[in-house]
């Protein structure tokens, strides 16, 4: 890779093309929050079991890491423009299947249990399908949008999902209060959205990129030695594996409280209602839109490493104040998101942009794809324990506050006895030109471990 093929890729940069893609994926994003809440609603009433939330956490998130290695190499090797289109398509169909599956679920099944399979299953096969969208949308934005914009577009990024996320719930609730409508009516929302994100993939040109760089080089490589690349470029950069696994461990340790929030909530002592759910959620997603709107207008630190340790950090104390909510008191709860909501932008808008500085453009998705498996690998393991001790001690109170104080002491150890703190020593924010060639090869041999919480 030269100098002339990255500045190459800055002159093709079409942030007017990304921006009319992003409208798109925005509203295929705002029925996935309403059916996300709907269905998170109705298994938590129709079950009352945290171990049914756990699998459902488990089966929507889990094909995400399994197939995400294999999705980054096949992100950089064929157009993301179609990948993505096609992912949304795919999306709608196994949208429908669950709109059948609800709407004649005393014809098709002839068990409770078969029936909770079955839509496990549908959640398994939405989350595979979200293991090439992500990828794929990580690494299209550094090639539409010039680096100089990054650190803006990720916070407005943040911003308007949280607006997106914080409107769903509340749909999502009015919608399930209407005694006509049932959940199979309700799905439709998402199967619509996806077909209207498809619209503007169409109409926009997506440069590519990565096929033109890699038909500079001598050789071809193979699938299997691009996915290598992405391990070892992430490997060897100082400082980034105990970044990643302050990152890893948070997800760990976080992800029992919004895998177990709405029994938190419904079951004794809270006993709260669909509508109280809504509420504390637009609290968590009120929090990530001050968050972003804070870093869109202040950029965070320099130093890119504290706003992820200090996000971590934040996001803890807010998951302590959720923990002692006293019973039903729902503002309480709420305020504790809004803390961990505040905190979420300002740590993955720190992390994102470090990743988006340090990676070529040509390797971005297999680099992303490995990240997001690494960071992301502890936390169906979250789900199922959490889920196991809450299902037969009945007790989530205690799970909470240790989860809380093992996730702290995991953080400062890695901030204060890693090399955690060094992570940027490589890094210009200053410099809007892509590094030397001399200085991605450097780069290129330091890097493993990073990300995740959120989204």
């Amino acid at each position: 890779m030269t100098l002339n093929a990255t500045n190459e890729i800055e002159d093709k940069s079409n942030l007017r093309g990304y921006l009319f893609f992003w409208i798109g994926q925005l509203v295929s994003i705002f029925g996935s929050s309403v059916v996300q809440f709907v269905i998170a609603w109705w298994l938590t009433v129709r079950t009352e079991s945290a171990l049914v939330l756990s699998l459902a956490n488990v089966a929507g998130f889990l094909p995400i890491i399994l197939f995400s290695p294999l999705a980054g190499v096949i992100v950089d090797r064929v157009s993301k423009k179609w990948l993505i289109a096609s992912v949304d398509f795919f999306q709608a169909v196994a949208t429908v299947g669950m709109i059948i599956m609800f709407k004649f679920e005393i014809q098709l099944f002839s068990n409770e249990t078969a029936f909770l399979a079955t839509i496990l299953g549908f959640l398994a096969i939405r989350g595979s399908l979200q293991a090439f969208h992500q990828p794929a949308i990580q690494a299209l934005i550094p090639v539409l949008v010039p680096r100089k914009h990054l650190k803006r577009i990720n916070s407005l990024d943040f911003l308007l999902n949280s607006v997106i996320f914080m409107i769903g719930p509340v749909i999502a609730a009015l919608l399930l209060a209407i005694p006509t409508l049932e959940v199979g009516d309700i799905i439709w929302i998402d199967a619509i959205t996806f077909v209207i994100a498809t619209i503007p993939l169409v109409i926009i040109t997506i440069p590519a990129i990565e096929k033109k760089l890699r038909e500079k080089k001598e050789d071809k490589t193979s699938f299997f030695t691009e996915f290598k690349e992405g391990i070892t470029f992430i490997r060897k950069k100082k400082g980034l594996l105990p970044l990643l696994g302050a990152f890893t461990a948070a997800n760990f340790f976080i992800t029992p409280l919004f895998t177990l929030l709405n029994l938190f909530l419904y079951a004794e002592p809270h006993f709260g209602t669909e509508k109280n759910l809504a509420m504390v959620m637009v609290m968590l997603q009120a929090g990530m839109l001050a968050g972003s709107l804070i870093m869109l207008v202040w950029g965070g630190f320099k130093k890119k490493v504290i706003g992820v340790a200090a996000g971590i950090l934040v996001g803890y104390v807010g998951y302590l104040i959720v923990s002692f909510t006293p019973a039903g008191t729902f503002w309480f709860m709420g305020l504790g998101l809004l803390i961990l909501g505040l905190a979420l932008p300002v740590l993955n808008i720190s992390s994102q942009t470090i990743w988006q500085t340090v990676v070529p453009k040509d390797k971005l998705g297999r680099v992303m794809a490995v990240r997001i498996t690494i960071a992301q690998m502890s936390a169906p393991l979250g789900m199922i324990i959490a889920g196991v001790i809450a299902e037969y001690s009945n007790a989530i109170f205690p799970i909470y506050v240790s989860c809380t104080i093992l996730g702290l002491g995991f953080l400062a150890y890695s901030w204060f006895f890693t090399g955690m703190r060094k992570v940027e020593e490589d890094i210009d924010y200053d410099d809007e030109q892509e590094p030397s060639v001399e200085a991605i090869e450097l780069v290129s041999e330091k890097h493993l471990e990073d990300k995740s919480t959120k989204n």
